[in-house]
């Protein structure tokens, strides 16, 4: 290619055959576009102009044959006052064409946004020292995106000086995708980019960088969020957690579904894992995190896992449904000096990983769990028994749960009541729901909860191999020092035998509240309702009705349990709750709860069934 310079164009401008310097027609007329500055402009695209060489159907295309012209081609482009969005989807192979395009090309001072993209990757030196005259002089240029190019130190270099030579720092884009970036670069591509205060977007995705902490620091400011996520909520989430802007009354979400009754962060394709786990890490103000999925690609598990365990903010949380190493958990659990509730739902707990759990149990320096929730996690009684075994010195634990594991047997209760016995543990709460708990167990349990001064919940719902033998075992509960106010009996066949082994039991008990069954099915007929109609208000004698049960508010369902995050706990009533409960005992329940004091309650019941009584004895 012979030389020229920027005279050489100038004098032959407006007379140069354009047919003769391009391989269509239509290439020419894009030249004469360029020329007299009448480029065309679409609906869609203002100034827009893209050189390919493959069809694209797209405005203003220069489509680049043999016979095209890259040094005609740069120059009108060059001069051209129209351009606002140029896309540069290939370059010539030959070097001196590369030049000649480059060297008209600089001198362009309209050009908004400039896209380099090339399908195969082209060494950096071949383009980045020609444009960095672009870069540096271009007063408008707002969006520069350069993909597909193979950077070296010095070609990163190049870049860099250019971006700090810049006088007009106005870039609101910068993009480096598909670029082979080392972190070595990227470290001296973002020092460049200093006093850039109006950059909106950076993206660096899929480079050769690696994602350390330091990356992420690095470019935590500038990253571009939309980019990271799937949609702008997600994206809004991400500002919120980085900059410290998160309602510290709210959880955070992350699910594969949304729900508008909580900040979801609703996990699609297109979500960085990676970013996602290290504004959560970062962040100050998060309480609550309930984790409901994970990506199913193992390193982007790793990445979330390990900028999460870096968080000291969260107080609670909760993971549901997601196939987890607990290892990858561990650094959390040890380190985290807030955590108060951990809560591990439909988890599937191997001994492998209950073992890793009894660990980061054992080692955290700050044993402050007040809930501690393993349900529905196919635990096995070795592996109930590791664990249980790491709680020793959880002196503040209030809450343990370990409902919905049916392989735990009498051995998981022995290992659960050896705990409660020799760790001194302060529970309120003990949920052993769904366990295929049968009487031995449920023997075994009440042994040790018989110690438990400060137990005020016992749920054993649709532990459906607990007989009348079983329930009679409560009695020595009802009996001891445990202040117990609720009992989830919830889908259980009772039966007469065993609402007679209840009533037995609750015969002298100031502390039991709620006895929470399922009427329909409990299999109680008038017998057993008899029995508790006499336990609550006995007619035989005033001396029977006064020593009767005046403590107890309510029987049957209706009442559901809703834990808070520090580990305590609220009733709540749904619905009917004495659906199902013959009237004259829903009668002395209401007076029960009406009237706070015992000797009231049972004055009232006196007066009401023995009416031969003066009124003046009261």
């Amino acid at each position: 290619m012979e030389s020229r310079d920027n005279n050489y164009y100038d004098v032959r401008a407006q007379d140069v055959k354009l047919e003769d310097i391009t391989s269509s027609a239509h290439n020419a007329k894009i030249l004469r576009m360029l020329r007299d500055d009448d480029l065309a402009s679409t609906e869609e695209e203002e100034g827009a102009l893209y050189i390919v060489d493959y069809t694209f159907d797209h405005g203003n295309t220069f489509f680049v044959k043999e016979g095209d012209d890259w040094g005609w081609l740069g120059y009108f482009i060059g001069r051209n006052k129209q351009i606002r969005d140029l896309h540069l989807y290939c370059l010539p192979k030959d070097r001196d064409q590369v030049g000649a395009f480059m060297e008209g090309m600089k001198h362009n001072r309209s050009i908004e946004e400039f896209r380099f993209h090339h399908e195969i990757e082209i060494e950096g030196d071949s383009i980045i020292d020609r444009l960095a005259p672009f870069i540096i002089h271009n007063t408008n240029l707002k969006e520069l995106r350069l993909l597909g190019i193979h950077f070296g130190l010095d070609c990163v270099h190049s870049l860099a000086v250019a971006l700090i030579q810049r006088q007009h720092k106005a870039l609101t884009c910068l993009s480096l995708e598909y670029n082979n970036l080392s972190n070595e670069a990227l470290e001296e591509i973002i020092a460049a980019l200093s006093g850039y205060k109006k950059l909106e977007s950076l993206c660096v995705e899929e480079n050769l960088s690696r994602r350390d902490q330091k990356y992420y620091d690095m470019l935590a400011e500038i990253i571009d969020l939309n980019r990271i996520t799937s949609s702008k909520k997600n994206a809004e989430i991400l500002r919120k957690l980085r900059d410290n802007a998160w309602n510290e009354k709210k959880d955070l979400y992350v699910a594969d579904y949304d729900d508008s009754e909580g900040d979801y962060f609703c996990a699609e394709e297109g979500d960085d894992w990676g970013w996602l786990g290290y504004f959560v890490g970062r962040n100050k103000q998060i309480r609550g995190l309930n984790l409901y999925c994970l990506p199913e690609e193992e390193d982007e598990v790793d990445a979330f896992m390990e900028s999460l365990c870096r968080n000291q903010s969260i107080e609670r949380l909760d993971i549901r449904r997601c196939d987890i190493d607990i290892s990858s958990l561990s650094p959390f659990i040890i380190n985290s000096r807030n955590l108060r509730a951990l809560e591990l739902w439909n988890v599937d707990i191997s001994l492998e990983n209950a073992s890793n759990l009894a660990m980061a149990l054992s080692r955290r320096q700050h044993k402050n769990l007040t809930r501690f929730v393993l349900s529905r996690n196919n635990l096995s009684s070795e592996a109930l028994a590791e664990i249980t075994a790491a709680l020793t010195g959880y002196s503040s634990l209030e809450s343990f749960s370990v409902s919905g594991n049916v392989l735990i047997g009498r051995d998981g209760c022995v290992s659960l009541g050896a705990i409660i016995r020799v760790a001194a543990l302060h529970l309120e709460q003990v949920f052993h729901d769904d366990d295929d708990l049968d009487d031995e167990g449920l023997q075994t349990l009440v042994a040790a909860l018989t110690n438990a001064t400060t137990l005020q919940l016992l749920a054993l719902s649709r532990n459906l191999s607990i007989t009348a033998a079983g329930l009679r075992a409560l009695s020595h509960l009802f009996s001891s020092a445990c202040p117990l106010e609720t009992l989830f009996l919830e889908d259980m066949n009772i039966g007469d035998e065993g609402a007679e082994a209840l009533v037995d039991g609750l015969r002298g008990n100031t502390t039991l509240k709620h006895l929470v069954l399922t009427p329909d099915s409990a299999g109680i007929t008038s017998t057993g309702w008899t029995a508790f109609s006499r336990l609550l208000c006995d007619t035989s004698s005033i001396n029977n009705t006064y020593r009767s049960n005046h403590t107890l508010e309510h029987i049957g369902g209706g009442y559901h349990y809703v834990p808070n995050p520090d580990g305590s706990g609220k009733l709540f009533r749904s619905g009917n709750c004495f659906r199902g409960i013959p009237p004259a005992i829903v009668q002395y329940l209401k007076i029960n709860k009406e009237y706070h004091s015992l000797q009231d309650a049972a004055k009232i019941k006196i007066g009401w069934c023995h009416t031969d009584i003066p009124v003046e004895v009261f």
